[in-house]
Formats: C-alpha cells, structure tokens, sequence
C-alpha cells in the first residue's frame, strides 16, 4: 500500500492527539501541545535536525494512518512513529516501517536508523526485528505516564 508522507500540519496534530492507544499502550499516547509545537515549528525544528510528518496511503489521503518523526544525529536517523490504535495488531506494522525508512532514506540519507521503544511492547519488537532492528541497551525514558524501560534498537540504513 502506497504511503503519503506530508509535513506535520497543525490540523494533523490535533487528530493525532486525539488518538488514544488501550491500557499500558497509552504510554504512546501524544501529547497535543507537543504535537502542535512540532507542527507549527517545523523550519525550527528541520534546523535542529528534527522534521514530523503525518502519514495517509493514497487510497485515502486525508484518511491520516500514522506519523512518522526523523530526528538526524550525524548520520543516524531516529525513527519516532505511530501507526493509528485501531489499525494496530493487524499486520500492517512491517510495511509502516519499511515505507518510513524509504522516505527517511530518501530525504536524510542516513548510514543507520535507530528507534526506542517500550520494553514490554514485544509486539513492536517483533516488527522492528522483522524490518532488521536490533537490540542495542535498556533505557529509561520519561514518558507522558512517567518513567519506562525502552530498548533502543538499531540497524544499518
């Protein structure tokens, strides 16, 4: 499935917002004044090395499926995304990716990729060792539900 890959706009924002995943995945779960900061700070925000993209598939392109960030640091690129509650668990993971790192490939030309992700996510795991991700250490990030063991993952662009 063909992805569309558009910089964050604040109208985005706001639906992504209000998105919200079940039980212990409300951890991803975003917050709207980060959302609409990285929307309307976007030429900021490409400075700092960080860009934000709302994802829909060509079928239906106002029909927002996911979002992607890119945040550059020499020649990794931090993958950050999320892929819409309802369509999650439906195999539709794997394609999400690969359709990100295309882009980020395309418009970064990054050596390597690298992600975080919950530690108790083993769903997502499973998706990102099957796109070729691989484990690297345990860290503590302080979410929007306080702290959480991630694993930060890592693999060759």
């Amino acid at each position: 499935m063909p992805y569309v890959f558009t910089p964050l706009r604040p109208a985005d924002a706001a639906t992504i917002a209000g998105w919200h995943y079940p039980g212990r995945y409300a951890l991803y779960d975003q917050a709207r004044w980060r959302l609409q900061l990285a929307a309307a700070a976007q030429p900021l925000f490409a400075r700092l090395g960080t860009a934000a993209y709302s994802v829909a598939t060509d079928a239906a392109p106002r029909d927002l499926i996911g979002l992607f960030t890119f945040t550059q640091r020499g020649t990794d690129c931090e993958i950050g995304l999320a892929l819409r509650p309802d369509l999650t668990g439906h195999g539709q993971g794997l394609a999400f990716v690969e359709a990100g790192m295309q882009f980020a490939r395309a418009r970064f030309a990054p050596t390597t990729f690298s992600l975080l992700v919950a530690a108790f996510n083993q769903r997502a795991i499973t998706v990102y060792e099957r796109a070729g991700f691989r484990k690297v250490r345990r860290r503590l990030r302080f979410t929007n539900h306080g702290p959480s063991l991630h694993w930060e993952m890592r693999r060759p662009a």
